[in-house]
């Protein structure tokens, strides 16, 4: 494509806006000067426009464009004609097109369209022809289908008594529209393809000389295409657009398409026509099959009737004669219409003021809806009775369902809900933006109200933004439910990943509770907690400043981790809760329909059970605590804490820790964060930058390290026999007589000796002498470990990745996989890299 075309192909492709230079040279990739100079030539030829001074702005010629014949080429058709810009201009014989949407849609109107501009456009000849087949006429009878669509030869059957040209030839250098394509047999989808990819076809009868043709292929049908066309025909037709029943086109749309046919029938009975409003609405929300052709068609019948009964009478009166009446002629100008439909746009700015008002003064629900009927009484009257199910089911699958809202269907006034959706969408987007203020102030004074508001109208209008006059809406429907969505005083959300595991909980509880209690978030099942977060700051967004508090329920994850995200974006209390059931959610949203002060909900959540954490505090615990974090594994932990709850007072809470859960806390928080820490006991170092006690619990064997743990304990209160006791059973526990209590399956003193000689063959490797503490800790570890591997034969979810280890580790890893191997042939089992990675860290002091 030479670069003037280039230029010219990118003005066309966005031919609803005007472009600068600088824009058009950053499409095309040149520099400013060039495309200055093929602008100005595009100019002189008449074919673009030219508007502003530093910077000109540039736009295609597109006011003797014939897609402007066609209603919504610049609104919600502009892709659609965008695209079929597209196939007409495409080097060198276009592309072909297939055109879908139900009947009446006006697909055979824009298959004319496009020839009439790929005429205008001069990519084919001006007398070329448009060659139009409804295979529907030979749906009976697909052998006669295929002979008139690309002829025969004399003889090819009873009754070919010469040949016979057919469409295909017909439409040589132009377009063949081929209408309900979905008509075709396979064998002719295949010749079909097969003429598109060679440009040449065998008439029927003839199988030597074949005709070769330039055509350019425009398909409709009304059936879905991936059910009844080859995937091989399909696959040709590389551009596929869809226009869209009636009912669903935008309403300023719909109102142009009655007016224009008014127009018309005006203009065929030679009459100005006196149209009353109402008729005039109703057509704008008709809805069946017929689409534009059955508007098009009750238009003419009304001006049939009004015809017959007053043949010499102008103008006609169409519908009840009142006081809104339209006068519509030949030359009626559109634009008036729009400009003075029953004078809505100022009547709703008014209706939004009073409103503003009425909410800045505190004043009831009660009044503003009075000031909704008092404004727009006599326009609601004129408005033909709305379909109101969509809307009743909206709110009952969305509010009812899921948030568990209970209301009398009496309570809402269901079609005069419908009517003013009905002109909502009549105004549109050209209302001023002072109208969101309105909006703004029903945000502020009732928010949870609101934001179910939104949700319920972003469903029935199918908007992603709310129209600036939807608030009118608000009262009508909400106003029965305030009080009682605004009762409550906290955000509480849930959040599980799968499709429906919240929102499945939140319909339980929401309805048992009767009360939009919970809010609920399905994630995927690979979200991370950043995108957790971001998905729970979105929702506090919307949400009140002024509630006690925010509550949390997830399903897995780090408690300490999402506590510390969602407390960044909120200054409320904050309670976070893992592993959700619906009785947990339950009891928490009962607890709060019964207003609950925030720290007794919290407390009740530190007794769900043993799988389940509760965290809402700043930091580690709330209370005086002791962690105990082993790397041997839980089983000792859970000892050591049982040890101690068993000799010492009870005023210390011990915790057990995830030794590298640990690790990891100690390398992202600050002393503040275990602020309620005594200390920390282990069984081997652990490197740490914060101002801590960590205790080694092997160096409690030693007189030292007795001395400093009892130092300790008798800061915190503890007394000094209570904690000799402790220390006794301490050392009981940690020899190798405690190992050989521990082990529940094997030969304690086969293992021992297995292990013994594990500890040996380090040391001769290494080339080290190993401290007694460090061979009693190593034994218990690794006698362990075996124990445990062979009970559980699970492999730990945490992947070392040897590549990412420095030499030293690499080299550790590899000798010990030597080392384990007769203990891992012995007992069949595989010592996964996780518990190599513990033993290293355990030697790690000495090697």
């Amino acid at each position: 494509m030479r670069t003037i075309e280039r230029i010219y192909q990118v003005l066309i492709n966005n031919a609803s806006k005007k472009m600068t230079t600088t824009e058009i040279a950053q499409k095309v990739g040149l520099t400013r000067g060039d495309v200055s100079s093929y602008l100005t030539k595009l100019f002189m030829a008449g074919k673009i426009d030219k508007t502003g001074t530093r910077p000109f702005y540039w736009q295609i010629k597109i006011q003797d464009s014939f897609f402007k014949k066609m209603i919504g080429y610049s609104g919600s058709l502009q892709e659609v004609t965008k695209k079929c810009r597209e196939a007409i201009l495409y080097p060198d014989n276009g592309l072909s097109l297939l055109i879908t949407g139900p009947s009446g849609v006006g697909k055979s109107f824009l298959a004319r369209l496009i020839f009439e501009e790929a005429r205008r456009l001069k990519v084919i000849e001006k007398d070329a022809k448009f060659v139009v087949l409804n295979a529907a006429d030979y749906a009976n009878n697909p052998e006669i289908l295929s002979s008139v669509l690309f002829g025969y030869k004399k003889g090819a059957f009873t009754g070919a008594d010469c040949d016979s040209q057919g469409l295909i030839d017909q439409a040589n250098g132009g377009y063949l529209f081929l209408d309900e394509v979905h008509r075709l047999n396979n064998e002719s989808q295949e010749k079909l393809f097969s003429l598109m990819d060679n440009g040449k076809f065998y008439p029927l009868g003839e199988n030597k000389v074949p005709h070769k043709v330039k055509v350019r292929f425009l398909f409709a049908t009304s059936e879905e295409i991936n059910t009844i066309l080859l995937k091989t025909f399909l696959r040709r037709i590389p551009i596929q657009i869809a226009l869209p029943k009636y009912i669903d086109r935008p309403i300023i749309e719909r109102l142009q398409i009655v007016i224009q046919t008014f127009k018309r029938e005006a203009q065929i009975v030679h009459r100005r026509l006196k149209v009353n409003q109402k008729e005039v609405l109703s057509l704008l929300y008709e809805d069946n099959h017929g689409n534009i052709g059955s508007v098009q068609n009750k238009i003419k019948q009304l001006c049939a009737e009004a015809f017959a009964l007053n043949p010499n009478k102008n103008p006609l009166l169409i519908g009840t004669n009142s006081e809104a009446i339209i006068s519509i002629s030949s030359d009626f100008d559109d634009s008036e219409f729009n400009k003075s439909v029953l004078n809505l746009i100022p009547k709703i700015t008014q209706l939004t003021n009073k409103l503003l008002e009425s909410v800045e003064q505190a004043q009831s629900l009660e009044e503003q809806n009075f000031i909704i009927d008092d404004t727009l009484h006599d326009f609601l009257k004129l408005l033909p009775d709305a379909d109101d199910s969509s809307l009743k089911k909206s709110f009952k699958s969305l509010l009812c369902n899921h948030y568990g809202l209970k209301i009398s269907p009496k309570e809402i006034n269901w079609k005069k809900c419908a009517k003013l959706i009905q002109v909502i969408m009549l105004v549109e987007d050209r209302l001023d933006k002072e109208q969101k203020l309105l909006l703004q102030r029903l945000q502020a004074k009732y928010p949870r109200s609101f934001y179910l508001f939104k949700k319920l109208v972003q469903e029935v209008l199918k908007e992603r933004n709310l129209k600036d006059c939807v608030g009118i809406l608000f009262f009508p429907i909400f106003g029965p439910l305030v009080a009682h969505l605004e009762d409550i005083q906290y955000n509480a959300i849930l959040l599980a990943h799968g499709k429906q595991t919240a929102t499945s909980i939140q319909a339980v509880v929401n309805s048992l509770c009767g009360n939009y209690i919970f809010e609920a978030f399905d994630m995927p099942i690979d979200s991370s907690i950043q995108e957790i977060n971001e998905q729970v700051r979105r929702y506090l967004d919307h949400q009140s400043k002024n509630v006690v508090g925010t509550i949390v329920l997830f399903d897995m994850g780090s408690l300490n981790q999402m506590f510390t995200e969602i407390k960044s974006i909120s200054s409320h209390e904050l309670l976070v809760i893992n592993n959700i059931t619906t009785a947990m959610a339950l009891d928490i949203g009962i607890r709060i329909e019964q207003k609950q002060q925030f720290k007794k909900i919290a407390e009740a959540s530190t007794h769900y059970g043993q799988t389940t954490g509760a965290q809402y505090y700043e930091g580690f615990s709330d209370q005086k605590n002791i962690i105990v974090a082993c790397m041997s594994g839980d089983g000792v932990s859970q000892e050591i804490k049982h040890i101690m709850n068993q000799t010492l007072s009870g005023r210390l809470k011990i915790i057990i820790v995830d030794y590298k859960k640990l690790c990891s806390l100690l390398e992202q928080q600050d002393r503040l964060f275990f602020s309620n820490t005594e200390f920390v006991l282990t069984t081997t170092q652990i490197n740490h930058q914060i101002p801590i006690e960590i205790i080694d619990i092997y160096d409690v064997l030693d007189k030292k390290g007795a001395l400093r743990l009892t130092g300790l304990l008798e800061n915190s209160g503890e007394k000094l026999p209570q904690i000799k006791n402790m220390i006794d059973q301490f050392v009981r526990f940690f020899s190798i007589a405690g190992i050989r209590e521990r082990l529940q399956i094997l030969n304690p003193d086969t293992v021992i000796s297995e292990v013994q000689t594990i500890a040996k063959r380090y040391e001769t490797y290494y080339n080290i002498e190993l401290d007694e503490k460090t061979k009693l800790n190593l034994f218990t570890h690794i006698a362990l470990m075996i124990e445990r591997t062979v009970l559980t034969s699970r492999k730990n979810t945490e992947r070392i990745e040897i590549k990412t280890l420095d030499n030293k580790e690499r080299e550790f890893f590899s000798i010990s996989k030597n080392i384990f191997k007769n203990v891992e042939r012995k007992y069949n089992i595989k010592i996964e890299d996780y518990e190599i990675s513990l033993v290293y860290q355990l030697l790690l002091p000495n090697i």
